[in-house]
Formats: structure tokens, C-alpha cells, sequence
């Protein structure tokens, strides 16, 4: 779907039309699930998390002020519903929370499956957790710079900066 669609979607949607919401899951619940799985490592605990967020968003529509945004702010809403979650089940688990332990929730190091072994699955393990971040969202879910600003609530210079730096690692630990 183009921009334009996209957005006509979300206006109807802040309507009420039932039809704009259907079309607009459809469109995104997929990517939003693959996005909360890369997030947890938990397909199961990831579905039921986009559930919660497609809840809130048709409580919330109603507060987006710019239908372009649509996209980002489903991302932000998904990535902070996995944040939440994680933060609920450590404190569950009544382990301390450091330094180390707050990196590990606002970015976990899921991006590449534990069995695979290709050497751009090793050169992504060593890479910084927020560099994977940056990567995941542009090349995987292929969103534009700006919405992954918008997303993880940085600058977009920082983004630029953080998938340069990661590209060049990349190509540093694959020459090797």
C-alpha cells in the first residue's frame, strides 16, 4: 500500500470505520509481529503483545494527530508494550536491575537465531545492541530513517551515525 492509502486508512479509522482497522491489521500485524519476536525470542509472548497494542491503538487513534506517523507510532507502541513486559517479568523474577541488565531489556540481542551460523549472523552478534536495533528496522522492516527516529525516540542524525557505524563494523568483521 502506498503513503497516501495508508493514510486515508488511519483517517477513516479515527472515524470509526470498522473496514479501515481490518485493512490496516492486515497490512501491519505481520511485520509488527516479527518486529515483537526479534524483540523477545518468544513468537507465543510476542503475538499476545501486538494484540495488546492493537487494543490500545483502537482505544488511542483517536490521539494521532498525523496519519503519516501512523507507522512509527505502531512500531513505538509495539516496542514499549515489550519493554513493559520485560520489566514485568523481571520484576517477578525479583532480580536486581544494573546497568547491563537495563541494555539487555531496551534492546535485547535477538536479531540473528542462535543456530544459525553464517558469518553475517556472527558479525551481527558483536555488534552493539542498539546498532542491531537500527539495522533491524531498516533492512528488515525496511522503514525510513525518520520513523526509526520517531520509533526509538533518538535523533535522526544519531540514526544515520548508528547504521553507518554498524555497516562498517559489518564490513570490518566479514573482511576478516
Amino acid at each position: 500500500m502506498q503513503q497516501a492509502q495508508l493514510d486515508l486508512l488511519v483517517m477513516a479509522m479515527q472515524a470509526g470505520d470498522r473496514r479501515a482497522f481490518g485493512l490496516l491489521y492486515q497490512h501491519y500485524h505481520r511485520d509488527l509481529r516479527r518486529f515483537a519476536a526479534y524483540l523477545l525470542a518468544s513468537p507465543v509472548a510476542a503475538e499476545d503483545l501486538v494484540q495488546n497494542v492493537w487494543l490500545k491503538v483502537n482505544q488511542r487513534i483517536d490521539r494521532l494527530n498525523d496519519p503519516a506517523v501512523f507507522t512509527s507510532w505502531l512500531y513505538r507502541a509495539v516496542r514499549w508494550e515489550v519493554l513493559d513486559y520485560q520489566r514485568q517479568t523481571l520484576r517477578h523474577k525479583r532480580q536486581p536491575l544494573d546497568d547491563n541488565t537495563l541494555a539487555a531489556i531496551a534492546t535485547p540481542d535477538m536479531l540473528v537465531q542462535q543456530d544459525d551460523s553464517s558469518d553475517l549472523a556472527k558479525a551481527m552478534t558483536q555488534l552493539a545492541v542498539d546498532e542491531r536495533l537500527v539495522l533491524q528496522l531498516h533492512y528488515l522492516h525496511e522503514l525510513e530513517l525518520s520513523q526509526i527516529a520517531l520509533i526509538i525516540e533518538i535523533p535522526i542524525g544519531t540514526v544515520k551515525s548508528r547504521l553507518h557505524r554498524a555497516r562498517q563494523q559489518l564490513q570490518q568483521q566479514l573482511q576478516q
